[in-house]
């Protein structure tokens, strides 16, 4: 009976191993199917890839390929007259023969239709040497539309060999405006001009018109038909030489050119300047006179002859009260200013325009002065000859990219651009020594010329092999043979105009986007990427040229400016003040200590705020929001500066790795610094790019500044950096900076006690402490009242005793 149960169990537990086994075998079919699949689609997905990748790389290539030919065909279209000209192509050679020859054969079978003085002269293929005449180079050969423009020209004005046929408007006009043959013998052309036409030697040149050249008529003169009178001959042929008739210049006898505009150029208020008829008024003794049409050019586009109406009317003489009053009008005309020449009218740029002809306006300048900016392209060309910039961190791509934020948010556009230029040998020498301005600020031609000698007073006379293979002052200044020199010449120049044009009022403020930077170099020694110290050189020139007596030159960077401070540290006119990190000398370049205070009358006009504890934790905008509301602002506004210069890096910034930096200030707080300093010095604020080498950070902080200097509210701050307390090592060095410098500085007594409260904090101390003086000031006030209102002591002790 045991043996019967088993048995059913032993079968259940067979079936169940066969349907685990199956089991097993479909999951790894399907395991497996599963997997061709993926790898089907992967492959799939792979190709798809490629045809779209190569798809999108034949998009770009066609895309090249087009800026690349309108970029050619702009270049050839902007190409001036003295400029050499692409070849033309077979096609384009093989339209201009066909032409030509369709030209050649039509004025030969017109010619003998036509009673003229080249009467006679025939053009015969088979005697020519050469029918085809040969092609120059010219500026229009690519353009196929200027050609047949010029064709439809020709078909008009097919020879000046040829009689014109004067429409009989223009007959009766030139018959009624004319005096009596009787009085004025017709004006013959000189005969010694023109040879005879009977000559066989002059029939064997027949003259041709060229698309690409004006009609020259080779001193023949046009011969008028026998019908019309002597005085339409008269008028007939002043009119070709380009007289009046009169024998005087009469308003309105400038060439009929309606769409020539006028160039722009700066008129007095009381000048204005409608349409182009304005333009062609008597112009008064001593001012240049445009020029006119010459002779031998073509007609203008949309001239009225070459549209086959009326030619425009001849004028007509003024009686005489109307030419007297005219002359009264040219002479009470003569302070006007010279207006500049505009374009010859026989220039090949023709505006095609409507035959009203524009309406000419004149420049205004702006109401008010407003933000200056300076950057040049020249600057971009100073790098290591290695070209990688990766290994260099001060390179051209933080202008590029400085300059391309501005222009995107539509910045520049509402600031005056100073146009750039080099500084001169003797700008750079009021703070540099001669030979340092020879060597770092000359040619390498001039400067082999130069007496070496000179150059033995420099600490460094010559230059280092980079380990990049590149060639430098240092094993982080790069020098560049040919590009480096005019950069720093022109970064110098642009901080300079920057700085005089402020002070003079032509702007309000500005910013100097300039490489490379400046506050590192000394007057005899280029380091830190500088190779002169553009602000000390504005500075200077402020002093010795303007005769600014106070000047504040404020360094934000996040490195010490020491060429700065030792070219003003004995100087009480110029105050220096800094905000930099230190370590306690151990970040470059080591100076910069807050005792270094200046020397002899310069003792106290030298401030370092100088960072020290390294990045634990590194220090942010609750740290410098601290150091500017308790010693920059305090000082600077005892000092009360007429013209403040920043050394503008922004190497403070977040994004900057430590050995760069490793502080989190942010964009917001650089434009808050900035509006704090507008509100002193009556708002001459001049910034100069210096450091900064995180892009993105740096094009947050340029434009943040730029906007603020344009009146802009600045961007808010971090609510968490503004009610933050500065960290520890920030309160002692703040601690360090008042107690050596409340010496020279009183006012920073009062501020010491802000230097721990964070910066809502310190809002709220400085309004309750206005209110508790000014509730004082009235309580005491009303105490004098009171007191007013009873007897005093001293009378009544007196009344009591009488």
């Amino acid at each position: 009976m045991g043996d019967q149960r088993e048995a059913p169990e032993r079968i259940l537990e067979q079936q169940i191993l066969q349907l685990k086994k199956q089991h097993q075998i479909q999951h790894q079919i399907l395991l497996q199917r599963f997997q061709q699949q993926q790898q089907h689609l992967a492959e799939q997905h792979e190709q798809q890839l490629r045809q779209h990748l190569k798809e999108f790389w034949e998009q770009q290539k066609k895309l090249q390929e087009e800026i690349r030919h309108r970029e050619h065909l702009e270049a050839l279209r902007k190409k001036e007259k003295h400029e050499e000209s692409a070849v033309a192509s077979n096609e384009v050679k093989q339209k201009l023969q066909t032409f030509l020859r369709q030209r050649a054969s039509g004025c030969s079978k017109a010619q003998p239709q036509e009673n003229s003085w080249s009467e006679g002269m025939e053009i015969n293929s088979d005697q020519a040497p050469n029918n085809d005449f040969p092609l120059r180079k010219t500026a229009s050969e690519p353009n196929l539309l200027k050609v047949r423009l010029k064709q439809r020209v020709m078909e008009r004005r097919c020879s000046p060999m040829t009689k014109r046929h004067l429409p009989p408007s223009l007959k009766k006009k030139l018959l009624s405006s004319c005096p009596p043959p009787s009085e004025s013998p017709p004006q013959e052309p000189p005969k010694e001009l023109s040879p005879s036409c009977e000559s066989e030697e002059y029939q064997r040149h027949a003259l041709f018109s060229s698309p690409s050249m004006p009609n020259i008529s080779l001193a023949a003169h046009h011969v008028l038909s026998p019908d019309l009178s002597e005085a339409a001959m008269r008028a007939a042929c002043t009119a070709r030489l380009g007289m009046p008739l009169t024998g005087q210049m009469l308003p309105g006898t400038l060439p009929f050119y309606p769409s020539l505009p006028a160039i722009e150029s700066e008129h007095e208020e009381g000048s204005t300047l409608d349409t182009i008829s304005e333009l062609q008024e008597p112009i008064p003794r001593g001012v240049i006179r445009p020029l006119g049409r010459t002779q031998s050019s073509p007609l203008p586009l949309g001239h009225p002859l070459l549209d086959g109406g009326p030619p425009p009317p001849i004028p007509l003489p003024p009686p005489p009260e109307e030419q007297e009053q005219r002359d009264l009008e040219l002479r009470a005309n003569e302070s006007r200013s010279i207006r500049p020449l505009s374009r010859a009218l026989s220039s090949p740029v023709v505006h095609l325009g409507a035959p009203g002809g524009p309406t000419l306006t004149k420049r205004r300048a702006s109401s008010a002065p407003t933000t200056g900016l300076a950057f040049d392209n020249q600057m971009l060309k100073h790098a290591c000859i290695c070209g990688n910039n990766a290994i260099h961190p001060e390179h051209a791509g933080r202008l590029q990219s400085i300059w391309a934020r501005l222009l995107e948010t539509g910045l520049v556009q509402r600031c005056d651009r100073l146009r750039p230029r080099k500084a001169t040998p003797q700008e750079l020498q009021t703070c540099h020594s001669e030979a340092h301005a020879l060597l770092y600020g000359t040619s390498s031609i001039n400067r082999h010329k130069m007496d070496m000698s000179k150059l033995s007073t420099l600490p460094v006379t010559t230059f280092v092999r980079l380990p990049c293979g590149g060639i430098g002052v240092d094993s982080d200044t790069t020098w560049n043979e040919i590009y480096t020199a005019p950069a720093a010449r022109v970064a110098v120049g642009c901080t300079i105009d920057l700085a005089c044009r402020t002070w003079t009022g032509d702007i309000r403020n500005g910013f100097a986007i300039v490489r490379p930077p400046g506050h590192h170099a000394e007057p005899e020694q280029a380091m830190g990427f500088c190779f002169f110290n553009s602000v000390a050189i504005a500075a200077r020139l402020l002093q010795t040229e303007h005769r600014i007596h106070k000047i504040l030159i404020f360094d934000w960077d996040v490195h010490h400016g020491n060429g700065t401070q030792q070219i003003f540290y004995d100087d009480p006119r110029v105050l220096v003040i800094s905000i930099h990190r230190h370590d306690d000398g151990n970040f470059f370049p080591g100076t910069g200590n807050p005792d270094e205070c200046g020397s002899g009358a310069g003792m106290g006009f030298n401030v370092n705020i100088a960072w020290s504890g390294g990045l634990n934790p590194p220090l942010g905008d609750a740290e410098y929001l601290a150091a500017f509301r308790s010693v920059v602002m305090p000082i600077a506004m005892e000092f009360s500066p007429d013209i403040i210069l920043v050394s503008a890096g922004f190497d403070a910034a977040e994004g900057h790795s430590a050995n760069l930096g490793g502080y989190r200030v942010s964009p917001a707080c650089f434009g808050y610094m900035t509006r704090q300093l507008m509100q002193i010095a009556r708002g001459r604020v001049v910034l100069a790019l210096e450091g900064g080498y995180d892009l993105p950070s740096i094009c947050d902080s340029a434009e943040e500044c730029v906007r603020v200097l344009l009146g802009d509210n600045p961007s808010p701050i971090s609510p968490a950096e503004l009610a933050r307390t500065p960290c520890a090592n920030a309160i002692v060095s703040l601690q360090k900076v008042i107690n050596i410098q409340t010496m020279h500085w009183h006012c920073l007594q009062e501020c010491a006690k802000s230097i721990t409260c964070s910066f809502n904090d310190a809002i709220r101390n400085e309004k309750d402490d206005k209110e508790t003086v000014s509730a004082m000031a009235s309580l005491s006030m009303q105490q004098n009242v009171a007191m007013g209102n009873y007897p005093s002591p001293s009378s009544t002790e007196s009344s009591m005793a009488s």
